[in-house]
């Protein structure tokens, strides 16, 4: 039986910012990688952004990492903008997603963003039982963190060109100078265990 990593993140473009070179590693080490986006693409404010540019550039994403995906079906307010409401009805809904897995990967509660911090709320309680969980040091979230220490440091050094091509997908939102400033948060990340490029990670328990 494979083994299964499971990710959720909030917003399309998350996941590839925060964990797909670590999730390329593991997924040639023979884990299955299943991603959750818990807010749906929809209407944007944004006008270099449509659900149909978003849609499409996810879909141009998976299509390159192979990883498979599952995206929530968000509550919409009435102006059509998702609302990722944190409530016993939304976790109900969001566990039909959920599937056995090893390692489960969830934003930084620090994240300033709402949507990050209500992911994480909706999908501890899910995974709590689940034999590791770790929390993403994902930029620009982590150069604001007070309180998250990172205890894994994953070398992606050989995974950073599968990683830009992940980035380069989302053209309507990450920027060349973005792909850079996340490239110095991976560098960074990599002076702790001594390699050019890491994703940092806290690992909240590991069950023997």
């Amino acid at each position: 039986m494979a083994k299964r990593v499971l990710v959720f993140t909030a917003h399309p473009d998350d996941f590839e910012i925060g964990c797909s070179g670590t999730c390329k590693k593991l997924q040639t080490q023979g884990y299955e990688i299943v991603s959750i986006v818990t807010v749906r693409p929809s209407a944007e404010t944004n006008n270099n952004r449509s659900k149909e540019i978003v849609n499409g550039e996810l879909t141009h994403s998976y299509n390159i990492s192979k990883f498979r995906l599952k995206v929530f079906n968000t509550d919409l307010h009435s102006n059509g903008r998702p609302n990722l409401a944190v409530n016993n009805n939304t976790i109900t809904s969001l566990s039909t997603l959920m599937e056995d897995c090893e390692i489960a990967i969830l934003p930084n509660p620090e994240d300033y963003h709402q949507d990050h911090s209500n992911t994480y709320k909706l999908a501890y309680p899910l995974v709590k039982n689940v034999q590791q969980v770790w929390c993403m040091h994902s930029w620009p979230y982590c150069l604001h963190y007070t309180q998250s220490r990172p205890n894994l440091y994953v070398d992606i050094t050989n995974q950073w060109q599968f990683k830009q091509s992940l980035l380069n997908c989302y053209t309507s939102y990450i920027t060349d100078e973005n792909i850079k400033q996340i490239k110095k948060v991976n560098q960074y990340a990599g002076l702790n265990p001594g390699v050019e490029l890491a994703e940092a990670f806290t690992i909240l328990h590991q069950y023997d």
